[in-house]
């Protein structure tokens, strides 16, 4: 009876401490859980991006200027002035075909670029067949990059030689890279694609500083530039409340907020908050008007 007696002792105390486990677990993700509200993006017209960061410093919120991985070309006047004196040059795509395409990433703070390689009309594993012809990588490459043409076919048989060796269950098999050292020839990119163009299209996405420019020849895709425009993020807590705007260059804005998911939130006052703290920062309050709030409750 005593053995019968322990046994039973210890599988109570099992159960007691799973039981804990998952109290403890539980109360965890309680503290840690929150509510939030954030918006979809505006732009507001003529909007002093500096000026409205100024503003806000001088009514005591933290204003954060946000920057990327890209880097910003010097000596382009136009894009100076359309994108602001600290843009930054983040992603150049080529296309070779509809199916076949170039993208350039660019990490400035490690002094390499990405360049990797998509070809939509691969079937199964990617062969050094799936890959554009050699003339049309070592042209993109020497315009892209300050190298010569035995560079960029060194470069280029480099990339061969990972496709035919990689394990093709790898993620990222299908969309083999490359990093690459040399300088970027970013102006002598941008003449090419501008001069070449008959139509341009832009977008960007309000609030985040994300601005994409896609150039065509006729209805012949060339490539795109995607470029991240100064952008700031401006804080204001109160009371275990947190408010932010995000703002980039081109008068682009969109909201959130959060608190603990224990607490009241409502919409209406949040747009309140919203509303005194674009007024301070010389953005027309009404602009909160316009702003599409989703809710979360939590974030489990």
């Amino acid at each position: 009876m005593k053995r019968v007696y322990w046994v039973a002792v210890g599988l109570g105390a099992v159960v007691v401490a799973v039981l804990v486990a998952y109290a403890v677990f539980a109360g965890v993700l309680i503290a840690f859980d929150v509510a939030s509200y954030s918006s979809d993006g505006v732009t507001v017209s003529e909007l002093d991006y500096e000026d409205a960061l100024d503003r806000a410093e001088d009514a005591g919120y933290t204003v954060e200027r946000v920057g990327s991985s890209g880097f910003h070309p010097e000596g382009i006047d136009e894009l100076d002035a359309e994108l602001g004196p600290e843009y930054e040059a983040f992603r150049v795509t080529f296309d070779h075909s509809e199916t076949k395409r170039l993208w350039a990433t660019f990490y400035a703070d490690e002094g390499t670029t990405v360049v990797t390689l998509f070809a939509d009309d691969a079937r199964g594993e990617f062969t050094v067949d799936d890959l554009p012809p050699d003339e049309w990588l070592v042209d993109r490459f020497t315009l892209l990059f300050e190298m010569d043409e035995a560079t960029a076919e060194a470069y280029i048989e480099e990339l061969k030689e990972d496709v035919r060796t990689g394990d093709p269950s790898e993620p990222g098999a299908g969309t083999p890279e490359l990093q690459v050292d040399e300088p970027v020839a970013f102006r002598a990119t941008y003449d090419e694609l501008t001069t070449r163009a008959t139509a341009v299209n832009a977008t960007s996405s309000p609030g985040s500083g994300w601005h994409e420019r896609e150039y065509y020849a006729g209805e012949e895709r060339l490539g795109s530039i995607e470029f991240v425009l100064p952008r700031a993020t401006v804080t204001h807590e109160a009371d275990g409340y947190t408010y932010r705007v995000h703002l980039d260059y081109h008068g682009g804005v969109e909201v959130d907020a959060q608190t603990r998911a224990t607490r009241t939130f409502e919409e209406e006052d949040v747009r309140a908050v919203f509303r005194q703290m674009f007024e301070e920062m010389g953005i027309p309050p009404e602009t909160v008007d316009h702003l599409q709030l989703e809710y979360r409750g939590s974030v489990w």
